[in-house]
């Protein structure tokens, strides 16, 4: 029998011949469906990934063509979550090249050039509409800022939804280069962190930020208002009258002035 010859108009020929018509179909239904697991496996992009040590614990990266995809402190249980959904998506690749970019990356970021973080990312392991936004306008807080959880939320979209604030930075795929740990709680307590409130404290040091044994952002710390530009003492009236979508707690003036904004003619901060 040809190849021409094996098509829909002679199953029934073949059926007869060789095969009852449920065996057959059960045979080409399986065929078609390992076909379909190796197509996809084809179709699926590659993710270069690896392990680094940091001063936080050690890390474990992904990184796609687009941008560093996922970072995971591999001492708390999230890391088999994460990693599971990234090989829904990508084919994980061991890469020592992408390695030892990360890790020059994350020395040079404690080494105090927080400005690497300006380092592409890849959010296609968020499937919310929601919380993709939140980090979206999460990374658009400054270097030396934080943000409150109610400021984010209201930033998103969504003022009201500050516990949905919460639940995207504790399951954030990117944590340091979408930086989490500048979210704090209004009153200025760092509250918690997926990596564990002691390695929030050490990126927000890292930063310029002066967290005492409070666990609170100051005393330096400046209130900027992302609408008018302007920065005020803490306790100055016109920061307190700013939308929380605007409202930004920098570690000192000098952060804030660097951002672009200019010190309150009525508080005058330092």
């Amino acid at each position: 029998m040809t190849a021409m010859e094996i098509n829909p108009q002679n199953k029934s020929r073949i059926d007869a011949e060789k095969f009852g018509v449920k065996e057959l179909d059960t045979m080409i239904n399986e065929a078609y469906a390992g076909i379909s697991r190796v197509l996809s496996r084809i179709r699926r992009p590659q993710a270069r990934a690896g392990t680094v040590g940091s001063p936080i614990g050690k890390l474990f990266f992904a990184e796609s063509d687009s941008g560093i995809v996922a970072i995971q402190f591999l001492f708390n249980n999230s890391g088999e979550r994460t990693i599971a959904r990234l090989r829904k998506k990508f084919e994980l690749i061991e890469n020592e090249p992408a390695t030892r970019r990360f890790d020059a990356g994350i020395r040079r970021y404690f080494g105090g050039d927080i400005a690497i973080k300006r380092r592409p990312v890849d959010l296609s392991l968020i499937d919310s509409d929601f919380q993709r936004r939140a980090l979206e306008r999460l990374r658009e807080v400054p270097d030396g800022a934080v943000i409150s959880y109610s400021g984010l939320a209201a930033a998103a979209g969504n003022p009201s939804s500050q516990r949905a604030i919460g639940n995207t930075m504790a399951t954030n795929p990117v944590p340091i280069f979408v930086p989490c740990h500048r979210v704090v709680r209004s009153d200025g307590s760092i509250g918690n962190y997926g990596g564990g409130v002691p390695a929030k404290v050490k990126l927000l040091r890292t930063e310029g930020f002066t967290v005492g044994s409070d666990l609170r952002v100051g005393p330096n710390s400046v209130v900027g208002n992302r609408g008018t530009r302007i920065f005020c003492r803490p306790e100055c009236s016109a920061a307190a009258r700013a939308e929380s979508s605007h409202q930004l707690i920098f570690a000192n003036a000098k952060h804030a002035t660097r951002a672009g904004m200019r010190p309150c003619k009525v508080c005058r901060p330092g």
